[in-house]
This record gives structure tokens, C-alpha cells and sequence, in this order.
């Protein structure tokens, strides 16, 4: 519940340092800049910190450091607004059967819910048309449903932001 309400305050006020956007933009092929500067400052934001929890663990490799910072850049798509990021959190508890029933109704709620559920497969399109490394745009992909070892470690920080 703690990590909930830190999450909310973050999305509220997030606040980047210029070190760390520097960083950031050290890692990111020139290419990509464009996906990165267009997602929202509260994206920005946690996909710095997923990067930054990859690198204090360990993880040198540039193209999963990169994955880290562009993994939600198919919101840009259809940027979530905080009563959307709100809702959906909720909205997760609930069966998949009733997640898919309002995702495909005509409910305010169904385009946020494809957000949610689509931007994986958009990110990686996305990441795609940009020119990235095949290894970038999987794990784009798959950072909901990993099917890798680099994967897994990019679900499990996302996870934990």
C-alpha cells in the first residue's frame, strides 16, 4: 500500500534531475530521443527510476538500460490521465473476464484499459518505425509478459516502480 501512495505522489510531483536526464540521455541512441522526450513527465520519470534500479543492481547492458527508458512509450499513444492511472490500478483487481467486458464496451474507461493492456505491442511499433535494435523493441514487447531472462529483470523493475 506504501509503495501505492509513494507512486501516486511521484506521478503528482515528479520532479527529474538534470544528472539524471544527462544519464539518460547518454544511453539512448539518438534516434529514440524523440520517444523518450514525448512520454509525460510522470513517464519520464518512472522509467528513469526502472533504469536507475536495473543499473544500482548491476546491469551494464546498454540495450536493456535503453528498453528501461522507452518501456512505456506506446502511452504516447493515448497519454493517461491520473484518474485513468488511478482507475486502472483498481481496475486490475478485478476478473479478466470484467476487464475485457469494459476494455471492449464503449465505457469512458475501455480506451484507458487498451492503454494499458496495448502499449506494449504500440511501444514496440513505435520503437520500431524510430530504428531501434531488435533486442530494444522485445523487450518493449514483452515487458508485461516476459519471455526472456533480460525480460523478466525489466518486469520485475518495472514492478517495482
Amino acid at each position: 500500500m506504501l509503495y501505492r501512495v509513494r507512486q501516486l505522489y511521484y506521478a503528482i510531483y515528479p520532479r527529474i534531475k538534470t544528472e539524471e536526464l544527462e544519464w539518460a540521455m547518454s544511453l539512448l541512441p539518438p534516434c529514440s530521443l524523440p520517444l523518450f522526450e514525448r512520454q509525460s513527465l510522470p513517464e519520464q520519470r518512472h522509467a528513469l527510476d526502472v533504469a536507475l534500479d536495473l543499473h544500482t543492481s548491476g546491469i551494464q547492458v546498454s540495450h536493456l538500460l535503453v528498453a528501461a527508458l522507452l518501456h512505456d512509450c506506446g502511452k504516447i499513444k493515448h497519454p493517461l490521465k491520473m484518474w485513468e492511472r488511478i482507475a486502472i490500478v483498481l481496475l486490475q483487481k478485478l476478473p479478466q473476464q470484467i476487464r475485457e467486458h469494459i476494455e471492449s464496451s464503449q465505457s469512458p474507461l475501455s480506451l484507458s484499459l487498451r492503454t494499458a493492456h496495448e502499449h506494449p505491442s504500440w511501444g514496440a511499433e513505435l520503437a520500431q518505425e524510430f530504428g531501434l535494435d531488435p533486442h530494444i523493441i522485445e523487450l518493449i514487447r514483452e515487458h508485461h509478459h516476459p519471455h526472456s531472462k533480460e525480460g523478466r529483470l525489466l518486469y520485475e523493475a518495472d514492478n517495482r516502480h
